[in-house]
């Protein structure tokens, strides 16, 4: 896993250009990105709450509801991120024997 996994916003490859290491391994292999997604999205979501509400004072429900609008400009960075973090997490725990 030394090349470019994604070749456009959404698009990704799908073989490493440079290894060939087949990046969806089976059917539902992205089911343990999605667990990778909501544990690097609730934190992100945390900050942006603290980082509104310290920043603004507003009452919770409006800092909630604009904290809510930030992250999902986010949210398609948390996912590719937790795809790439799932890649490498699957890869330790369970490396392409070649």
């Amino acid at each position: 896993m030394e090349g470019r996994v994604w070749r456009g916003m959404f698009a990704m490859n799908e073989t490493c250009p440079v290894c060939g290491l087949r990046f969806e391994r089976e059917s539902g292999y992205w089911t343990g990105a999605m667990v990778a997604s909501y544990a690097i999205g609730i934190p992100v979501l945390g900050l942006i709450f603290l980082a509104v509400w310290l920043a603004t004072r507003w009452d919770v429900l409006v800092v909630l509801l604009v904290s809510d609008g930030l992250f999902f400009v986010a949210a398609p960075f948390v996912w590719r991120y937790s795809r790439v973090v799932w890649l490498h997490l699957d890869w330790l725990l369970d490396p392409v024997r070649s």
